[in-house]
């Protein structure tokens, strides 16, 4: 199988990372960060200890999501790769009153701009946080806009599972079944933006019933549909091969129902975050690109082949994925496994959907 590490010169667009800064931006963290951020030990201690258990098995380590993440740490973990531009998706900004959301988009433009020249990575566009089943949905869209013109999209996590050993990203199962949340979910159409949509792979259905409510909305799937527990074992998930096999079997139906949806494209991102199952982030030593690319390839290929390679985008979901693999290795995996395509093919895989599908320069 060919395990050749992707070209440095070759052109990149990521499509999915987060940016955060504790000390200047509202985050959960951040109270602890002012507290106790003198003394690093003493800081991560206290966050270990302070912690839900079910939090700290979704991060896998505090390493990645404790400190400040910035455009200048992402070019340090991209610094072999060429990538110019990224699109950079809600973080959990804490400030949740009415418009208080569109204060990330406005930060994020600004931080980017500000970097551009010393990185030379650009905003090609952001996506905000949003919760379609307040009454000020309206006014956050257009402040989201206003905030910045690369603001093109919109997500609300709506991952959730039964499982309370597992981090819910959304506090009420269903949402999209509500007529609140829908009455403010048909407002993307008006401004014309799109839907990053995140769920578990037992909910993928919801998201075929919602793009098929609305044929106009562009949806893009996050993280091919998070199997929970697909690769190992994680909270109730995976602790058997009949286990896993059933994990499978609903996350391909769910995948298959979805791609049949034409307004729906999907990341191909997000698949080692510790909730998977791989275990990864336990190992003493860096997993091996060659294992990676021989584990991953059924699963990829399967979302490669329902989709298609124009409705399908490699995104590293940084620094989420960070604690299993370096960016450099997962950007490897994604040219390995893709080594059969033509050139066309693996550009619209590494770059040119995410520009057309987040609307870059436009």
């Amino acid at each position: 199988m060919p395990t050749s590490s992707i070209p440095p010169d070759y052109e990149i667009v990521d499509p999915h990372i987060h940016q955060w800064d504790l000390l200047n931006t509202p985050r959960i963290l951040s109270p602890v960060k002012k507290l106790l951020g003198w003394n690093r030990w003493l800081y991560e201690k206290a966050l270990l200890l302070g912690a839900k258990q079910c939090d700290k098995d979704y991060v896998g380590k505090v390493d990645y999501v404790a400190h400040n993440y910035l455009p200048e740490n992402y070019r340090q973990d991209a610094a072999h790769l060429n990538v110019n531009q990224i699109v950079h998706v809600e973080a959990e900004w804490q400030n949740k009153k009415a418009l208080g959301p569109a204060e990330e988009t406005a930060w994020v433009d600004r931080l980017l701009k500000q970097t551009e020249q010393k990185t030379g990575i650009a905003l090609g566009a952001s996506v905000g946080y949003v919760e379609f089943e307040k009454p000020s949905i309206r006014a956050l869209l257009q402040a989201h806009q206003t905030a910045s013109a690369k603001c093109k999209g919109v997500r609300q996590m709506l991952a959730f599972d039964n499982d309370k050993g597992i981090m819910r990203f959304c506090q009420t199962p269903g949402l999209t079944r509500q007529e609140q949340w829908l009455k403010g979910f048909e407002l993307l159409d008006e401004f014309d933006m799109s839907f990053d949509a995140w769920f578990f792979h037992h909910q993928l259905d919801e998201l075929n019933v919602l793009a098929k409510r609305f044929p106009n909305t562009q949806f893009i799937l996050c993280h091919m549909g998070t199997p929970i527990g697909l690769s190992g074992p994680f909270a109730s998930y995976g602790h058997t091969g009949a286990e896993r096999d059933k994990i499978l079997n609903i996350w391909k139906e769910g995948i298959a129902r979805v791609a049949e949806n034409p307004n729906v494209v999907v990341k191909l991102s997000g698949f080692f975050m510790p909730v998977v199952g791989w275990g990864f982030h336990q190992r003493e030593q860096a997993v091996s690109m060659i294992e990676v690319v021989e584990r991953f390839q059924p699963m990829l290929r399967y979302v490669l082949d329902c989709f298609g390679v124009e409705r399908c985008m490699f995104a590293s979901n940084f620094p989420m994925d960070k604690v299993s693999m370096s960016l450099q290795t997962l950007y490897s995996v994604y040219w390995a496994l893709v080594d059969d395509l033509n050139e066309m093919q693996k550009a619209l895989l590494f770059r040119d959907n995410a520009k057309r599908i987040y609307k870059l320069g436009v």
